[in-house]
C-alpha cells in the first residue's frame, strides 16, 4: 500500500488501522515471522517510529504535499518541532569552497538556534551535518534507506553524532537498502522539513535541484551561495540565482531571508577559528593551497609538530590534504 492509502488510515490510529486493513485486505498482513524480524530489528538499532497524527510528527511537514505516512529515526525528533529548521544541501562532488562555505553557513545557522536539516550524503551535505555539530547546535538527516542503513558508511560515526544532537531518519523501514529511486523521493522529506533551502554548490545536472523543485513545489524559500562562474559545480547555484533565488553567503542573509529571529547571537558564523599554530596555518591557507614545506617556512615549527598539527585539522574537518604535500583549506 503506498503513502496515499496509509496516510488516512493511520490519522485513524494504528489500532484503528489494523481492523481496517484486516478487514479490507484480508491477504495483506505479512507473516508473522517477517513481522517479529522487523521487531527484533527495530529493538536492535534503537529505532523509533511516528506517523501522521501523532504529536511528535514534524508539523511542517505533516502540512507540505504528500507527507510521509510514518517516519522510522534514532535520535530525539522533537528538534523538528522545538526548532525553525533550514536545509543546507549540495552536490557530492563539490569544491574546497563549497565544503567551507557549507560549514560556515550550517555552523552559523546552529549556533543561533535552527537546526540544520540536509541528506548526509558525501560532499556538501555532510559538511552541513559537520557545521552545524561544530556550531553547536541541532541537525538532522534524511535518509534514501532504512534508518538503520547508513549510507555511504563512511559517515557512521557522523551519524553518531547527528543522533547525539538531533536525529536521523527515513519513511522507509529498518533494512531498506539505498536504491537510487530513493534518494529523490526523500528530498521533499528534506524541503519539507524546512522553512527554506540553502543551496551551496550544485552542478546545471545536479539532484540537488530535485528537492529545489519539491521546496518551490511547497512554497519554501530558495538560497542559493554565488559561485565561480568558472566551475562546473557552480553552474546550478548560479542559474538559481538568475533565476530569482535569494543570494546568501552568512548565516544572517538565511535568517533574514526567511524572517527569523535568532534565538541566539547571529554574530557568530560557525565556530571559533583555532589559535597558536593551528590558527597560522589556517590564515596561510586562506590565501591559498600550500605546500608542507612553505607552511614549515612560513611557521617556523618544526616537521613533527607541524605535521601532527596538520593531521589534527584534517581529522577536524578543516583542511585537507592533495597528492605532493600540498594542504588546502576547506
Amino acid at each position: 500500500m503506498g503513502r496515499a492509502g496509509l496516510r488516512p488510515l493511520l490519522e485513524k490510529g494504528p489500532d484503528s488501522a489494523l481492523i481496517d486493513l484486516r478487514r479490507t485486505r484480508p491477504d495483506g498482513e505479512p507473516a508473522p515471522e517477517l513481522a517479529a524480524e522487523l521487531g527484533r530489528a527495530i529493538d536492535d538499532a534503537s529505532i523509533s517510529a511516528t506517523h501522521l497524527g501523532r504529536p511528535d510528527y514534524p508539523p511542517l511537514l505533516a502540512a507540505a504535499p504528500d507527507p510521509p505516512a510514518a517516519l522510522f529515526y534514532t535520535g530525539d525528533i522533537s528538534v523538528l518541532s522545538r526548532l525553525p529548521c533550514v536545509a543546507v544541501i549540495g552536490s557530492r562532488r563539490c569544491s574546497i569552497y563549497g565544503r567551507r562555505m557549507a560549514r560556515r553557513l550550517a555552523g552559523g545557522l546552529a549556533s543561533t538556534g535552527l537546526c540544520v536539516v540536509s541528506g548526509m550524503a558525501r560532499g556538501i551535505d555532510g559538511e552541513s551535518h559537520a557545521g552545524a555539530l561544530a556550531g553547536g547546535g541541532a541537525t538532522a538527516a534524511v535518509l534514501g534507506s532504512g534508518p538503520d542503513v547508513l549510507y555511504p558508511r563512511r559517515n557512521a560515526s557522523l551519524a553518531g553524532e547527528i543522533r547525539r544532537r538531533g536525529c536521523v531518519l527515513s519513511e522507509y523501514p529498518p533494512g531498506t537498502s539505498p536504491e537510487p529511486f530513493r534518494f529523490p523521493e526523500r528530498n521533499r522529506i528534506i524541503s519539507g522539513l524546512s522553512l527554506g533551502v540553502v543551496v551551496v554548490e550544485a552542478g546545471s545536472r545536479s539532484g540537488t535541484m530535485i528537492t529545489v523543485g519539491t521546496a518551490l513545489d511547497q512554497g519554501r524559500e530558495v538560497m542559493a551561495v554565488p559561485g565561480d562562474a568558472t566551475r562546473s559545480t557552480s553552474a546550478g547555484t548560479n542559474r538559481l540565482l538568475r533565476e530569482g533565488a535569494a543570494p546568501v553567503t552568512t548565516a544572517g542573509e538565511v535568517l533574514e531571508v526567511l524572517g527569523v529571529t535568532p534565538r541566539r547571537s547571529a554574530d557568530r558564523q560557525g565556530p571559533e577559528e583555532p589559535k597558536g599554530l593551528a590558527g597560522s596555518i589556517l590564515m596561510i591557507l586562506d590565501e591559498g593551497p600550500a605546500h608542507v614545506d612553505e607552511l614549515a617556512r612560513a611557521t617556523g615549527a618544526g616537521p613533527g609538530r607541524l605535521r601532527e598539527e596538520l593531521l589534527r585539522l584534517e581529522l577536524a574537518g578543516s583542511v585537507i590534504q592533495r597528492p605532493g604535500g600540498i594542504y588546502a583549506r576547506i
